[in-house]
């Protein structure tokens, strides 16, 4: 696969001024300025251009000349196995006689059948020559190698292209294959036939659909074709008619040229049919607008072009590379038998090169511009580079790759008939002493300079930090290497993860002595096209098959829910995951789809990732009624929460802070908490994804470790609750009392949604909603309630007046909102008696026994247990006294049965109504 096929292609077309592109003029003679091309293109110094002619007359007679030659060819191949068999019928008589030797010198035999076989030669020598004329008319596409690329400005006149001779000129239609060329030839018919004044892009998209495998390629789409072209047909009988012939539209000209190079870069040999698809939808709105209804977009298309793309090259792989490396050595020998042998380095390395020529290693998809980097430091004379990056981001294929092209001479003369083997590291400590291993490596360096033509790949290079020899004056292995690579000894390749670069390698002497090359990881359609050349393995493993969309799932929810591994290597591993799970829940041949990875990845994460079905949406449209079902009033507190909670469910929300920040004001007993586990099990699905913090216990500056954890290995109580159930409620519980230090850490948190624990982790909070409750001014709260100011005068007094007295500025205002709770009403507190009640009624219903009570019971409770001061705290505890404990000791002296009934009467007295004998 090309480097340069996840990058966007820089085309530019170039249309002849004389003749506006047609490359004819008025009077239907050729135009000589653009010698009858009219429109070309300009790509990576290359000059492309058209010569493909299509009207109805020359695709009959090219019909026809097709026919012919078939006809033409299938009978010589009869005439020559007719005279094969009239050869070895022969045979067969004449060795019946086992006297007669004839037939070792069967040309002097005269005999019918040995007549027939030499008439016979003439049809096989035709059938050589078609065979020869045939592979001579086959042209493949030529891959651009390393340095043939030339990035100049476009030219202003046609007289560079006239001028462009060889390789730098190139005519598209002869690396069409016979898909692509009948495709083209179909849609020019149909146009032809419909009277179409031009073959429009909606005409060859028609007819590509026709193919197999742009068929195969929207159903791992998951579009049916047929529907497709239902749709298509609408676009069709829109096309403009007219009365002149059918002639070729500009924009069929732009996409021919453009599926060439398209094919080009991603290392195709032919342009096939799947090729037409993306520039077609580049000029044609309707056809996107279409796809666009039914859920496809161009980078979907483009990924699962890629996905058929790289199939193809795993299936010729091994006959690929066996063809294109046939002059590489397969042992230690270069080319010009100048090379020393290596039995030291052979015995504690492996070579990459031959693992390359045999098509052993993994295909690397994209990453054009490291490998180049890689390419310009050696040549620069840089005898080391370093890949850092962290792990599972791709930089052991990166390295397969350059071993890949140094088997197919795609490389700077620097490294051109060379071998590249991997250092076995661990092979090379085992069993020995630092003294040992030191002596092992200097021989392996001395042999590799003798050589020549050695390149040394050294993975996790770390490991060869803090081993030394022990002697006062004696060096670490990581200095034997940065030494020789200080005098050109050799030239290496090493690997490195981020952590352990800046804590051994970074401003040592081997870090200051290699070239740093950062491995990014890649972004989700990168990743998308990585992932799509290893999951062909698992669908045959697993005798399953995967959609596009359960890959492009898998990135998109990897990437946002699994922060402590790296793309491609966590959305491989969940996908090898779910693999296992549809395989054993579907069974095999089953489609593995978006709705699969959603599912597994909820229960890997504990996040609700499924889909949104119509029954939560509506739940999501009715949050205020759902959360009422457990708060009574507080009507603003729960409004403001719930919208928070539609935007985030949507995805309508800022993913690099926390889903939500809250902070509730008002006096105890109103009900924050109680609305803080309303959320948790609303938006959670349960009470128990809720971390709470008693801010009381954080008043000191010390118990940040508490909090975050620390270097020596103490984990940190935020931290990892979060780190173990990213998808969760913090709950801040009097928030005033913490230490001004807790308060900056939460500043950050709620403002880029991470933090960093005492191990150096980072930790992502974006899947969290953090609510911190508080009492600052809770007296003033009420004393304004009973005097008849509204919540937004209060909220703003307060803020002015009392939360700038405790909290900073800067911390009030990175919360999405500030909601006041008002005190409770008496008539508040009975709502609060009903729902206290509907609880222990759910659990005397699991026992079988029944509650009942009466409405004047029900304010007895709530008198009792109302304080304006402390709300509806007094209530729980006076419930659990009277009514629960009471219950428990009726039950304890086996006073109540299963179908009884406890009855709560109008003085809040407990009777037991005894039940009825079955």
């Amino acid at each position: 696969m090309s480097q340069e096929s996840s990058k966007k292609t820089d085309i530019q077309f170039i249309t002849c001024s004389a003749c506006g592109g047609i490359g004819r003029l008025n009077d239907d003679s050729s135009c000589r300025n653009c010698s009858g091309s009219g429109r070309i293109a300009y790509c990576r110094g290359r000059f492309y251009y058209g010569d493909l002619e299509l009207s109805r007359p020359v695709i009959k007679l090219r019909q026809l000349k097709n026919s012919i030659y078939l006809t033409l060819n299938s009978l010589a191949y009869a005439i020559g196995l007719i005279g094969l068999l009239a050869l070895s019928y022969w045979v067969y008589l004449t060795s019946l006689n086992t006297e007669n030797f004839a037939v070792f010198a069967f040309w002097q035999v005269k005999s019918p059948y040995i007549l027939i076989f030499w008439l016979s030669l003439i049809a096989d020598m035709f059938v050589v020559y078609r065979l020869s004329q045939e592979e001579a008319a086959k042209q493949k596409i030529k891959k651009v190698k390393y340095g043939e690329a030339v990035e100049k400005s476009s030219p202003n006149s046609w007289s560079e292209f006239k001028n462009s001779r060889g390789k730098y000129k190139i005519e598209v239609s002869k690396g069409f294959s016979l898909k692509a060329f009948k495709t083209a030839e179909q849609a020019f018919l149909l146009a032809s036939m419909a009277k179409h004044k031009k073959v429009m892009p909606v005409h060859l998209f028609f007819c590509l659909l026709k193919d197999n495998a742009a068929a195969a390629l929207f159903s791992r789409l998951n579009i049916n074709p047929g529907k497709l072209i239902g749709k298509l047909k609408n676009q069709l009988l829109a096309a403009e008619t007219g009365l002149k012939s059918t002639e070729l539209s500009l924009e069929i000209e732009e996409i021919f040229l453009e599926a060439y190079i398209e094919a080009e870069i991603l290392g195709q040999k032919k342009v096939e049919p799947i090729n037409f698809i993306l520039p077609c939808l580049k000029r044609d709105k309707n056809l996107t607008e279409i796809l666009y209804d039914l859920d496809i977009n161009r980078d979907k298309i483009n990924n699962v072009i890629h996905w058929f793309v790289i199939s193809e090259r795993l299936m010729e792989n091994y006959r690929l590379y066996r063809q294109a490396s046939r002059l590489k050595p397969s042992g230690a020998m270069n080319r010009s038998y100048t090379a020393v042998a290596t039995p030291i380095l052979n015995h504690f390395s492996y070579d990459l090169t031959l693992a390359a020529k045999w098509g052993r290693l993994e295909l690397c998809v994209g990453r054009t511009s490291e490998i180049k980097a890689i390419f310009q430091n050696l040549e620069s004379g840089r005898a080391g580079v370093l890949l850092t990056g962290p792990n599972g981001v791709g930089k052991n294929m990166i390295i397969g790759q350059v071993a890949r092209q140094m088997v197919e001479e795609d490389v700077p003369k620097i490294l051109k008939d060379k071998r590249l083997l991997e250092l076995d590291i661990s092979r090379l400590l085992s069993s020995t002493t630092a003294a040992k291993a030191e002596e092992r490596l200097l021989v392996i360096i001395d042999e590799i300079a003798r050589a020549g033509n050695i390149i040394l790949y050294i993975n996790n290079i770390e490991n060869l930090m803090g081993i030394t020899a022990g002697e006062e004056e004696s060096l670490e292995l990581s200095e034997v290497l940065s030494s020789a690579l200080k005098r050109r000894n050799l030239i290496c390749l090493a690997c490195v993860n981020e952590d352990n670069y800046t804590r051994y390698i970074e401003n040592k002497p081997l870090g200051n002595a290699m070239a740093k090359i950062e491995i990014k990881e890649p972004d989700n359609n990168l990743a998308i096209q990585m992932i799509e050349s290893k999951i062909g393995y698992y669908e045959v493993k697993y005798k399953i098959y995967f959609t596009y969309g359960s890959i492009a799932k898998a990135v998109e929810l990897t990437a946002k829910y699994i922060h402590d591994k790296f793309l491609p290597a966590k959305a491989v591993d969940t996908l090898e995951a779910i693999a296992v799970q549809v395989s054993e829940d579907k069974g095999i041949n089953s489609l593995v789809d978006a709705e699969d990875v959603a599912s597994v990845i909820s229960k890997i994460t504990k996040i609700p990732l499924t889909k949104i079905t119509e029954k939560e949406s509506e739940i999501l449209l009715n949050l205020e009624e759902k959360m009422h079902s457990r708060m009574i009033d507080q009507v603003e507190a729960v409004n403001m929460v719930a919208a928070s909670l539609r935007r985030a469910r949507t995805e309508l929300r800022e993913e690099k802070r926390p889903i939500a920040n809250f902070l509730f004001l008002g006096p105890t007993g109103v009900g924050k908490t109680e609305l803080a586990k309303t959320v948790a099990e609303v938006y959670f699905g349960d009470e128990n994804y809720m971390v709470r913090l008693d801010m009381s216990e954080y008043q000191l500056a010390g118990t940040l470790e508490k909090m975050i954890g620390s270097p020596d290995g103490v984990l940190g109580y935020l931290t990892e609750a979060v780190r173990k159930a990213p998808f969760c409620l913090i709950l801040l519980d009097e928030l005033e009392k913490a230490h001004p230090d807790i308060l900056n850490l939460f500043l950050q948190v709620m403002d880029d949604g991470r933090l960093t624990d005492g191990q150096g982790r980072t930790i992502d909070f974006t899947n969290c909603i953090i609510i911190a409750t508080s009492n600052i001014g809770a007296v003033y709260v009420q004393d304004q309630i009973k005097a008849g100011a509204s919540l937004e005068q209060i909220k703003e007094s307060l803020v002015n007046n009392q939360l700038n007295k405790v909290l900073r500025p800067e911390f009030i205002n990175r919360f999405d909102g500030l909601v006041v709770f008002k005190p409770l009403s008496l008539e508040d507190v009975e709502s609060i008696t009903r729902l206290m009640l509907i609880k222990v009624t759910r659990l005397l219903e699991a026992k079988g026994i029944g509650l009942e009570y009466e409405t004047a019971g029900i304010k007895k409770l709530a008198s009792l247990g109302f304080d304006p001061k402390f709300g509806a705290r007094p209530l729980r505890r006076l419930i659990q006294e009277k009514i629960e404990n009471e219950i428990a000791n009726i039950v304890l002296k086996d006073g109540i049965k299963r179908r009884d009934t406890v009855v709560i009467d109008g003085e809040a007295k407990i009777s037991v109504r005894k039940r009825k004998e079955l």
